[in-house]
């Protein structure tokens, strides 16, 4: 039995967005306990503290943008100070980083808060992204938490790594998508572009939806008209093409400030963005994998599958009689929470059978207005959660 009290302050307008504000400072708390650890002892300069995982790589090159030569023998130690010598990813994630180690000082808080800020704005973003699909306050807070209480999150979310970087915008930039905010849609996705070339993806993930909506529409008529094929996709093509411009002056721009250096081959890439992107895509040509993915190679929808956790850093405790080496006992895995890969594929066979149980209907006159009848509405905004819902 809920008292009165609390049932009145959960009907609050307000209440869902209290309980989002405390998940996420929940979430912040979280990423940022120990930010500065673990470390090898005693602990009194910046190379003492470990770099976690692919760290070893983004904190070496922002300190070689911010003019800092990393420790002998580590990546990029002999890279030109002021280029980026990971030119096999945009500039902007590290450039961030560098920023902060220049404001801060080379250390693990200056390595480390742009992704904790990011992580945060993520999980708002889930939220955001949630509403324009089409739910409701409280579900979009359970969205939202579920995403803040994932481990992979939680671990992307505190340490110098870039994927969280793209993740906030690419979320905003679907939500803005979905809300019919081209514009800004097509600037959040470019400056999704900027930290990592995985954020492409989420163009994948809008033509997917708007398939959805075409074949909604097909079989019922009556759902607004710019779901019809021509709209969907000029919109797509609009937003694909604008962020993709945005994304080319962005490489431009950050060029002007970090020239990417390709390390492997000592040398400067020269030729502006395009030659840039070039590097970008003939690299990740070169990752191949000849026997199928193994170690820590994945495809991407073994994930659904639950593939099982990388371990990105293990920290053991010491051999009985003696002295610890690096505290604390620890361990990063990068592994999906159970509960997701638990739910997302019935949710996406739910979403499925949901759309494959709509009825085809036969058009009625001034069905196919702009201004549809309430409960067009109502299964217009269904249909779009759906389809969101069946593409992440």
């Amino acid at each position: 039995m809920i008292p009165a009290p609390l049932r009145a302050l959960l009907r609050s307008p307000a209440a869902p967005l209290v309980v989002l504000a405390l998940v996420s400072l929940l979430s912040l708390g979280a990423r940022t306990y120990q930010l500065g650890q673990p470390c090898t002892l005693p602990c009194r300069s910046a190379n003492d503290h470990t770099l976690i995982f692919d760290e070893a790589y983004y904190v070496n090159a922002a300190r070689v943008i911010a003019g800092i030569r990393p420790p002998a023998g580590s990546h990029y130690d002999h890279s030109p100070l002021g280029t980026d010598p990971n030119a096999e990813h945009p500039q902007g994630a590290k450039l961030i980083m560098a920023g902060s180690i220049e404001l801060f000082g080379d250390g693990p808080f200056a390595w480390r808060i742009g992704s904790v800020i990011f992580g945060s704005l993520a999980i708002l973003a889930m939220y955001a992204l949630a509403r324009a699909a089409g739910a409701g306050r409280w579900s979009a807070v359970g969205a939202a938490t579920l995403m803040a209480a994932d481990n992979l999150m939680i671990v992307s979310g505190r340490i110098g790594t870039l994927d969280i970087y793209a993740l906030g915008p690419m979320l905003f930039g679907v939500a803005l998508y979905l809300r019919g905010r081209l514009v800004p849609a097509m600037l959040m996705l470019a400056v999704a572009d900027c930290m990592k070339e995985v954020a492409p993806y989420a163009l994948i993930v809008l033509a997917l939806v708007e398939l959805g909506r075409v074949l909604l529409r097909y079989r019922e008529p009556s759902l607004p008209a710019q779901w019809r094929a021509r709209p969907a996709l000029l919109r797509l093509s609009l937003v694909a093409v604008g962020s993709f411009a945005g994304f080319i002056l962005g490489l431009w721009v950050m060029g002007l400030i970090a020239t990417p250096y390709a390390d492997s081959a000592r040398q400067l890439i020269t030729g502006g963005p395009f030659a840039h992107l070039r590097h970008i895509v003939t690299y990740a040509e070169a990752l191949t994998a000849p026997q199928g993915a193994t170690g820590i190679a994945s495809y991407p929808w073994q994930w659904l599958f639950d593939k099982g956790a990388i371990t990105y850093l293990g920290v053991s405790p010491p051999l009985p009689g003696h002295a610890a080496g690096i505290l604390p006992v620890c361990e990063f895995l990068g592994e999906i929470s159970p509960p997701i890969i638990a739910l997302a594929i019935p949710a996406l066979l739910l979403c499925l059978a949901r759309v494959a149980r709509i009825p085809r209907s036969s058009p009625s006159p001034g069905s196919s207005a702009p201004g549809a009848p309430t409960s067009c509405r109502a299964r217009s905004s269904t249909a779009s959660a759906t389809s969101t819902t069946c593409c992440r």
